[in-house]
């Protein structure tokens, strides 16, 4: 038995004896994933402000795995007198149960104050993931990996089951360069910190991805309206096919080698990637899928069992048609699909194709929530973008034709858009109202809920960000001004600086808090000084970069200080 100071939560049935218990401790198997759920747990609790020295009333949580009637992620919770009991089919499945009961509790006076809530609970979706960007030295390239493992964590509490990363070869000389050793080895902590909280661990790939030392002969003809770095390869050009084979196995190798069990793998066409060479156009029916093919029969002799999943980001983008969906439709009837599942999005709207036509080959579709950049240049300069009524529009369009996804992070400033999705793919009849009101209630504060929700909503409506001549260096960015719409600027930030005074100093000083005020500070001020940075602005930017990890970042994940 391990004891546990703090809060419990989202799954119990409220009126017990008093109203508060003195200490809670948790009964649960000796598996390594639901010790490590009991670990998080109690540092939740600690972080919450549960006291640890409370003697006297005592809340005792069972964890019982291995119910037949349970699916592996499913659990169910009851509660008789001072014991609640988690059952589950899997280890995963008690994790997000004691992760349910942790979000819908209460810490009042230093005691912990159940939910009222019991009953049995099933994900909609089957793919709960997460892509960490880990690139431009944002947050989850700079973080110390401690911080970065809590959150993790958190997520894996949240309901996320699978985790990606992408390893950007473009930087490097190749797979023997020792920075990317360096960073092989960040990516792979990271995947193996998610694999000790049941994520699946994922590496996405670029199709025709290649290092900078790709000889001139083979290179890609440059794709104009996407990223492009000028060095992926040519899949109609001698020797293509079989550089792009030897990089990304040389890849994989090195990942298993440090130990990550890649569940996952992702073959990606564009931003970057791509070939608008006569003999690879249109890249997405041509070109794309001929290296796919290859490159899925490599991954599945490495990778046995592994799934591969086909992005599709970016098809048929700035033309109505190009022939992409069409042709990898046409693809998929006269050859059977050699992928396992698709994944669809874009900067802006769910493409309209797969809502109007079946998927092709019939295989199972994933979204990718672009929930990061969205209106927001630099990204994540300015604080928090919460965006609840946007993303919930997006989720209502797709939920029913997709069976997961994996939102696009830049860092932890669109921490509140992650969870909303994780409420949406576990009960897509969650609506973004109450998606909101359980992370603000856990995170901030049940008194002023309220308060907090409404001035998120007025938040929303002011995501407009632009940061004028953001191209320029952050030591030459002297005259950047930056466009902000107004839609009650001054009255969400007079909410949150009058609920900011009432706090608990714990909450006050959270990053998630901090990261929400000072984006409503800078919508009042910037709005007040037209764009300006004013000494007010820049030392509220140096706090997020602080916050953030920031201070070696390229401008477009840096906030646009001035000096």
């Amino acid at each position: 038995m391990r004891k546990i100071f703090g809060f419990l939560g989202a799954v119990l049935l409220a009126g017990c004896a008093g109203g508060a218990y003195d200490t809670v401790s948790v009964e649960a198997p000796p598996s390594a994933l639901c010790q490590k759920a009991v670990e998080i747990f109690n540092r939740s609790l600690v972080e919450k402000g549960m006291t640890p020295e409370g003697v006297g009333k005592e809340l005792t949580i069972r964890l019982i795995g291995g119910s037949g009637d349970l699916s592996e992620e499913a659990f169910e919770i009851s509660r008789k007198g001072d014991s609640v009991f988690v059952r589950s089919g899997g280890d995963r499945g008690l994790l997000y149960g004691l992760g349910h009961i942790l979000h819908r509790s209460d810490i009042v006076g230093g005691r912990f104050v159940p939910g009222d809530m019991e009953g049995r609970s099933v994900p909609s979706k089957t793919v709960r993931g997460i892509y960490l960007a880990s690139h431009f030295h944002n947050w989850y390239h700079e973080a110390p990996v401690e911080e970065v493992q809590a959150y993790i964590e958190d997520l894996a509490m949240w309901g996320y089951n699978s985790l990606m990363v992408w390893f950007d070869m473009h930087h490097f000389s190749g797979i023997d360069d020792p920075e990317a050793g360096a960073m092989l080895d960040r990516l792979s902590a990271l995947l193996k910190l998610g694999q000790e909280v049941g994520m699946t661990s994922g590496i996405g790939v670029l199709a025709n991805e290649g290092y900078k030392t790709t000889p001139e002969a083979l290179r890609a003809e440059r794709v104009p309206w996407t990223g492009f770095y000028g060095c992926e390869i040519c899949t109609s050009k001698p020797g293509g096919n079989e550089l792009i084979l030897r990089n990304i196995g040389d890849e994989i190798d090195e990942f298993k080698r440090r130990g990550v069990e890649i569940g996952n793998m992702w073959l990606w066409p564009y931003d970057q990637g791509g070939c608008l060479c006569p003999d690879c156009s249109p890249w997405g029916a041509n070109g794309f899928l001929g290296i796919t093919k290859r490159l899925s029969a490599m991954i599945r002799e490495k990778l046995p069992g592994t799934r591969i999943i086909m992005s599709t980001w970016l098809f048929d983008f700035e033309e109505q048609d190009k022939g992409e969906w069409r042709g990898l439709a046409e693809a998929f009837e006269n050859e059977r699909p050699w992928v396992d599942c698709l994944l669809a999005d874009s900067h802006t709207e769910f493409p309209l194709w797969p809502l109007a036509h079946p998927s092709p080959g019939g295989l199972p579709l994933l979204n990718f929530p672009e929930i990061s950049m969205w209106h927001f240049h630099p990204w994540g300069g300015y604080g928090a973008n919460p965006q609840p009524e946007r993303f919930e529009r997006l989720y209502r369009e797709a939920s029913e034709i997709i069976d997961g996804g994996f939102p696009y992070s830049e860092g932890i400033f669109e921490d509140f858009n992650k969870i909303l999705y994780s409420r949406f793919y576990w009960n897509p009849a969650t609506t973004g109202e109450e998606a909101m009101r359980e992370y603000v209630e856990y995170y901030f504060s049940k008194r002023h809920a309220e308060e907090i929700m409404e001035a998120i909503r007025i938040i929303e409506k002011n995501q407009g960000y632009k940061a004028y001549n953001w191209r320029r260096r952050p030591d030459q960015s002297k005259d950047i001004e930056i466009r902000v719409p107004d839609s009650g600027a001054e009255k969400a930030f007079g909410i949150i600086s009058k609920v900011d005074s009432g706090l608990p100093e714990m909450v006050r000083t959270s990053w998630r808090w901090r990261l929400l005020y000072l984006r409503a500070m800078l919508d009042m001020e910037l709005r007040r000084s037209e764009g300006k940075i004013t000494p007010e602005i820049n030392a509220a930017m140096h706090e997020i970069i602080d916050i953030c990890h920031l201070e070696n970042a390229d401008f477009s994940v840096r906030p646009p200080v001035t000096d």
